[in-house]
């Protein structure tokens, strides 16, 4: 009998260890980015680790540098050893060979190139260690109080952390501060030596409205997004939305949690559904790799394994693309091609943000959008 019930609570306690190692842990923010006011939250301040979240205050740096004239988005930054050495997802420019900052940008937006990171700091500020110094400084001016920043790719740290909230705030500073460069952030797509390099962000392709911003994903933080969608409203002016979701089980949770939480946030600001020009179909989707697709080739493998086995899966995967990496002869140096951006176009949106238009929602409303549907009072 008490062999039966120990089977019994061995049973029950893998049922449920499977059962939590599967369970959502979400921290989330929704804020309205015309108001600023908060929509919905959980867990906004809970400690977190960022992943490549971390590659937003990368790129703000970047932008701000741009902006200052100390750099160029032709300058060229030369890769070292310690870039080139980054674990993936990299952009595997070698060592001794340069990048330009243009390049840099849409790699660490779609790729989330970790080498393109380390070759952006060193470029910027001659180390990893002097680019903290400047991440946490840029952190604290901006109000991220409870960030910490170690590195420029969000590559796991322990002392790295970070919090809905904060990770929010950064979003909307780079809104807010450099609105030409956030359009880099629709970049689906760009051409690096005539191959495509593909945008992790799936929700570009599968949320009415999306623009923008960055993915993230280690074991620890597991599936992080921050994301910005704009629609427009009843009264014929543009309304956008912020989310931050961090600690999705998996990229299909995360991207649905965050489209459920902008959807609700739409609708309480009177929005309407925005047509898409792709329909977000299943070729489509597949098309947008994972965050861990350079490591491992069968996405749904990863949605259904647990941490431990994740863990081993990419550890292996990183070594094996490593000998590879080392066996493989050296290519003969391309000449890097102008990259191409097909996705960064005139949006209708941006001529009434331009001009602070009011569109007409009877006859006028721009290519690619839907009339709202009237309010209705409450009885």
């Amino acid at each position: 009998m008490i062999r039966f019930f120990n089977y019994i609570f061995a049973a029950l306690f893998i049922v449920l260890y499977q059962s939590a190692i599967h369970a959502n842990n979400f921290a989330y923010l929704i804020v309205d980015g015309n108001s600023g006011r908060i929509m919905e939250s959980h867990r906004a301040d809970e400690i977190r680790p960022p992943a490549s979240l971390t590659k937003k205050m990368t790129l703000y740096l970047i932008f701000e540098a741009l902006r200052n004239g100390k750099i160029t988005l032709q300058t060229r930054f030369h890769v070292s050893k310690l870039a080139n050495s980054q674990e993936p997802s990299n952009l595997w420019v070698r060592v001794g060979e340069t990048i330009s900052v243009e390049n840099i940008i849409y790699a660490l937006v779609t790729r989330s190139a970790n080498d393109m990171s380390v070759v952006a700091a060193e470029g910027l500020s001659g180390s990893i260690e002097n680019f903290a110094i400047l991440m946490n400084k840029k952190a604290q001016e901006l109000g991220m109080t409870r960030t910490k920043f170690y590195n420029p790719t969000g590559l796991p740290n322990k002392k790295q952390i970070t919090t809905a909230r904060d990770m929010m705030t950064l979003a909307r500073a780079l809104y807010n501060n450099f609105p030409n460069e956030f359009k880099y952030f629709k970049a689906k797509k760009f051409l690096y030596n005539g191959k495509p390099v593909l945008n992790h962000n799936k929700m570009l392709n599968s949320f009415s409205g999306a623009d923008g911003i960055k993915t993230g994903f280690t074991c620890a933080s597991r599936f992080n997004i921050s994301v910005s969608a704009q629609r427009i409203g009843i009264d014929g002016k543009p309304i956008r939305v912020f989310a931050v979701v961090l600690g999705g089980q998996t990229s299909f949770s995360r991207d649905k949690k965050a489209a459920e939480l902008m959807e609700k946030a739409f609708k309480k600001l009177n929005a309407t559904p925005r047509m898409q020009t792709v329909a977000a179909t299943l070729p489509v989707a597949r098309e947008m790799p994972d965050e861990i697709d350079d490591l491992i080739v069968n996405e749904k493998t990863i949605e259904n394994i647990g941490h431990s086995t994740e863990a081993s899966i990419i550890k292996t995967a990183t070594a094996k693309q490593r000998k590879k990496t080392k066996k493989t002869k050296k290519p003969t140096p391309q000449k890097e091609v102008k990259t191409i951006q097909t996705s960064i176009t005139k949006d209708p949106i941006d001529e009434i943000l331009s001009t602070s238009a009011r569109v007409n929602i009877s006859d006028n409303l721009p290519a690619g959008w839907v009339k709202p549907k009237p309010l209705l009072k409450k009885s």
